[in-house]
């Protein structure tokens, strides 16, 4: 707008503009504006009309009268650096995202297909029997199943505490255990000498589970009274601790011995 010319102006300097002049030059800014850009208060996730018919910036929280207030601040420093902010939290909280989700993916047992099988029963065959090395005198146990219908490379087998059960197998070691107290305690009897009952606690067995797809795994119950005789190492054999698999018979070993 031209100043010069005008009461109380100076040469060279612009003059002071009437109310009317004022006017007429914001009607003409808001027109450019308007002209120049086109507002789409539904698609700008961060304006919005509120009760009063005034807008609202919800980045900068600021609020205008018009569009035309509206529009220049969207060209204005303050919403451009509020927009950058933005950008940068919004890329820092979905690096944040896909960095849980991909440790989930790895973590989380869901993406794991489970295996499913018909059972058949149990093996045909199982034997437990006590044994005694004649060099060390330890004594152990060697276990011996039959598996002829299997469908895996051979059986897997884990020895395993009364807390590492699951609720529905521990049941049914604690009646199984009841069941031999039981025995026992009608044996003593008839011998008048009664057990211990605290000897039968479940805690005070270990259990040597045996899984050979489809048969049904196969628990034993075992004595805990001394440390079995093996490597610390895992998947490692030695002479007191050792197990075999026939691939011609079918047949599965496993022999351990206790400490003296």
């Amino acid at each position: 707008m031209d100043y010069s010319n005008r009461v109380n102006s100076k040469k060279g300097a612009g003059g002071i503009a009437t109310s009317e002049e004022t006017n007429v030059h914001t009607k003409k800014r808001v027109q450019e504006l308007l002209a120049t850009h086109i507002l789409d208060l539904d698609n700008d996730p961060y304006v919005f009309r509120n009760h009063l018919g005034i807008l609202e910036c919800k980045l900068c929280l600021t609020t205008h009268n018009n569009e035309a207030s509206y529009i220049s601040h969207l060209g204005g420093r303050k919403h451009h650096l509020n927009l950058e902010r933005r950008r940068i939290l919004d890329e820092k909280q979905n690096s944040q995202l896909k960095f849980q989700q991909k440790i989930q993916d790895q973590v989380s047992i869901s993406n794991i297909e489970k295996r499913s099988w018909n059972k058949i029963g149990k093996p045909t065959e199982f034997k437990v029997i006590k044994i005694r090395d004649s060099n060390t005198l330890q004594i152990g146990l060697l276990i011996n199943c039959k598996f002829p219908k299997i469908a895996v490379d051979e059986p897997l087998f884990r020895i395993m505490s009364f807390y590492e059960l699951t609720s529905k197998n521990q049941n049914i070691c604690i009646k199984e255990i009841e069941k031999l107290r039981k025995a026992e305690n009608e044996e003593d009897e008839e011998n008048e000498d009664v057990g211990d009952d605290e000897e039968y606690e479940p805690t005070k067995f270990q259990y040597l589970i045996i899984s050979a797809e489809p048969y049904d795994n196969s628990l034993i119950i075992i004595p805990n009274k001394n440390e079995i005789d093996k490597p610390q190492e895992e998947n490692k054999m030695s002479n007191s601790y050792w197990w075999y698999w026939d691939k011609d018979t079918k047949e599965f070993y496993l022999q351990f011995l206790y400490k003296n």
